[in-house]
């Protein structure tokens, strides 16, 4: 239905100027940050691929985004990716509903970077496996192997990201809709009728995470410098949220990642940006769009930031 703006074209969708260009930006970032398939060993790879499965997300797309984008069927084979199984089970128990395995694996994933290696990011990339293994919490990393734990539990899942912004988080079909979730930081949101908000939801009421209990954000993991600070991060992760992430000309898309096609992606390990300091130079220009769209300050400048965390 909107093929024509699916990928490399999702810019396109967007009506709003701003909104296009910052697309756009966000995108030869990418190319920087990963460079294009081919260039070298480690050029490219998932991080690029995943691109051509994402549509925006905006009102003319939203429906169908809902509604018919992405196939529920579960088309994983058992066996066939037996170390993401043995993750699964070790997270999940027999009985579990649907939800209460959407938040067992939230939290394995929200706790990844203490499961691995020492130092993660000593390099970027690889597969999910490769990735649990490493203790990876890069947000575009987790989020994938998220999505990839709820397939393989037999639960859709897929990948959402706010491209101006500059974050990658996920979807996941549960209590028959979809709802949003943040495994790098062990989020997903209620409605005030309890039911778990999905992106479009959020869009369209970010004061939402204003409104949400207490055990919503006992679920959030802070990465703070110190303990006295966790009240602080978890303040600036309410308004990072709604101020940013669903700023109203944010460049949202939604995209299809299956755990069952596995062979459609390569997965290189790097060491460096491929174009460092072209990815510089759009981050510049990405930061004057922010600023001169009405992204907070606080944004690029924590200590900017004085608001308390407001619960229901």
């Amino acid at each position: 239905m909107f093929e024509a703006y699916v990928g490399r074209n999702q810019a396109a969708i967007f009506d709003d100027p701003v909104t296009r260009k910052g697309c756009e930006l966000w995108l030869a970032k990418i190319l920087a940050a990963y460079g294009e398939n081919g260039e070298s060993d480690t050029s490219g790879g998932v991080d690029v691929e995943i691109v051509e499965s994402q549509l925006g997300l905006c009102e003319k797309t939203a429906e169908h985004i809902y509604s018919d984008f992405t196939p529920l069927e579960i088309r994983y084979r058992p066996g066939s990716r037996p170390q993401l199984e043995k993750v699964v089970a070790e997270a999940t128990r027999p009985g579990m509903s649907e939800r209460e395995t959407v938040f067992a694996l939230l939290r394995r994933c929200r706790d990844n970077r203490h499961r691995g290696l020492a130092s993660p990011n000593l390099f970027y990339g690889g597969s999910e496996e490769e990735l649990l293994k490493r203790g990876a919490h890069m947000c575009n990393e987790i989020a994938r192997v998220f999505v990839c734990l709820c397939q393989v539990a037999g639960i859709p899942a897929r990948v959402h990201s706010s491209h101006i912004t500059g974050h990658m988080m996920a979807e996941v079909y549960v209590d028959g809709r979809w709802a949003w979730a943040d495994p790098m930081k062990g989020m997903a949101p209620r409605l005030d009728d309890n039911r778990l908000a999905n992106a479009w939801d959020l869009f369209c009421d970010p004061q939402l995470f204003e409104r949400q209990p207490k055990e919503f954000w006992d679920d959030v993991r802070p990465s703070a410098p110190s303990p006295e600070q966790a009240d602080h991060y978890m303040a600036c992760q309410m308004a990072r949220n709604r101020d940013c992430y669903f700023h109203p000309k944010e460049a949202m898309a939604i995209g299809n990642y299956y755990v069952w096609d596995f062979e459609r992606y390569t997965f290189p390990w790097s060491l460096r940006c491929a174009h460092e300091e072209r990815r510089q130079e759009l981050l510049a220009e990405l930061l004057r769009l922010k600023m001169e769209a009405g992204w907070p300050t606080y944004f690029s400048n924590e200590k900017q930031f004085d608001e308390t965390l407001k619960t229901r």
